[in-house]
């Protein structure tokens, strides 16, 4: 018998078709269990006791779902053969049904069951797959499949469930099908702010329901196998975070590839930084902090605005604060009017300077882009705040990230201080993680455009360049 944890014995024990569920999306860490006890044991359940007789399996390849699914130790052939079901796997089809299928008889209620098998990788057979319609449908792997595919099938079926692996989050299929999902109240304080944050960032969906595992819920896992696991990945990598975590991240063609999360970030509650911890546990002994420069990234409308602020000390380290972030499309008490950004950054500043002992307006310089709207911001902040701010003249995309990646990517000199994703009007965390942290894991090279970044994910980071501007030209270095 499978050894099943607390969480996973209740999505078992959760029936959808008496519970208004069509909709379960299963995520998390790896080997965590949720494709032996998902699209193993609880699809073969649901498959049975659906009034439908035809039903689909499907991963990238037919291979695939054999090996990962179907024939594996505790498979499906093994789960059934444990648990009392009788089913036999036609690879080549059987009788009328010429399709690879699994054939599920002898605990159905009322008749046989067919379980079709197959794949999502080829587009002329996944349209195949969509020539019927399906009562239950289990896909492995959604994160790669072709979203038209998922948005096909996801009108062919009466009930679906999705695995998944931690990918990159602005993914269509997160914003389409996942993000609309919730998980139950009961395991809400399970899951990582930052997976929770953006699993609410759309609106909910009635009847989906979303599962966070860890490795934690796998009851069949010793620790001394959870810890040979966790060994295996580089801590601090991407696939650390995706694998280990069970967070979403991009992996491949990341801008800021050798960042490290581990050496250059130091994890500290708001509450907890004080002039005097930032002393203790950011400056090293006889360090003092010799200028302070910010960079700010205005936006317009509905567009964000970020402001990133340095410290270059007197060892010729870079530390930066808490990034000042808002979208205004998302918080509606914020408006991108310059005379409202200059009010904003002045209070933010006012804030976060005050936490670290550094309050001294006429010592900071604010860096900003030229542009006629920027410019009115920064005209904005000159007259109305008692902060100084100057427009950046020049500016150069492709040696302007390579300067970026030069000084975010020295790790013995660049510490970022991560107290959350704070709220600028309240002060209050909304999330486990600095904005500008997650753009510098998440920025990718634009494969389409050529040799530049990607024009997404770099409101922080553009902040960031233009703040770069004195530390290199403005006679710093």
């Amino acid at each position: 018998m499978l050894k099943l944890g607390h969480k996973f014995k209740k999505f078992l024990r959760l029936n959808p078709f008496t519970n208004g569920i069509d909709e379960e999306i299963l995520e998390g860490q790896t080997s965590a269990g949720k494709t032996t006890v998902g699209l193993g044991l609880k699809l073969i359940l649901l498959a049975a006791l659906s009034p439908k007789k035809l039903h689909l399996l499907c991963g990238a390849n037919l291979g695939k779902v054999e090996d990962n699914i179907i024939s594996k130790d505790n498979g499906i052939l093994d789960i059934a053969q444990t648990y009392g079901f009788k089913v036999d796997y036609f690879p080549n089809g059987h009788g009328i049904f010429n399709k690879a299928h699994i054939l599920i008889y002898g605990k159905t209620p009322d008749q046989d069951k067919i379980l079709r098998v197959a794949g999502y990788g080829d587009e002329s057979k996944w349209k195949d797959i969509l020539g019927s319609q399906y009562g239950v449908v289990g896909v492995d792997e959604a994160n790669i499949a072709n979203i038209e595919f998922l948005r096909e099938l996801s009108m062919r079926r009466d009930y679906w469930m999705l695995t998944l692996n931690p990918d990159n989050p602005d993914l269509e299929i997160y914003k389409e099908f996942i993000n609309r999902s919730r998980p139950l109240e009961e395991f809400k304080g399970d899951y990582p702010e930052e997976l929770m944050n953006q699993i609410v960032s759309v609106p909910e969906r009635k009847g989906s329901v979303h599962w966070y595992f860890t490795m934690d819920d796998n009851a069949a896992l010793s620790e001394e196998k959870k810890e040979q696991i966790r060994n295996s990945v580089p801590a601090g990598s991407k696939q650390y975070k995706n694998k280990i975590l069970g967070l979403r991240g991009r992996a491949e063609g990341l801008v800021f590839k050798r960042f490290d999360r581990n050496k250059q970030v130091i994890n500290m509650p708001l509450e907890m930084l004080t002039p005097q911890t930032f002393r203790d546990m950011v400056l090293k002994p006889y360090e003092q902090v010799g200028y302070i420069f910010c960079g700010l990234d205005s936006g317009i409308e509905k567009d964000a605005t970020a402001l990133v602020t340095m410290l270059v000390t007197t060892m010729g380290r870079v530390v930066m604060l808490p990034s000042m972030y808002y979208d205004c499309s998302k918080n509606n008490e914020l408006s991108n009017a310059p005379s409202n950004q200059a009010a904003t950054i002045e209070r933010w500043l006012d804030f976060i300077l005050s936490k670290v002992g550094l309050l001294d307006p006429n010592s900071v310089k604010i860096c900003c882009d030229s542009a006629a709207v920027t410019n009115a911001t920064a005209k904005e902040i000159n007259l109305r705040t008692h902060y100084n701010c100057l427009p950046v003249e020049k500016k150069d995309r492709m040696n302007d990230t390579l300067r970026a990646i030069g000084i975010i990517e020295k790790e013995d000199f660049v510490t970022i201080l991560n107290c959350g994703n704070i709220d600028p009007t309240t002060f209050e965390k909304v999330g486990d993680t600095d904005m500008f942290i997650v753009e510098i894991e998440n920025q990718v090279w634009d494969k389409k455009k050529g040799n530049v970044p990607e024009d997404g994910n770099d409101h922080c980071i553009d902040a960031f360049k233009y703040g770069t501007y004195q530390i290199y030209y403005g006679g710093v270095y």
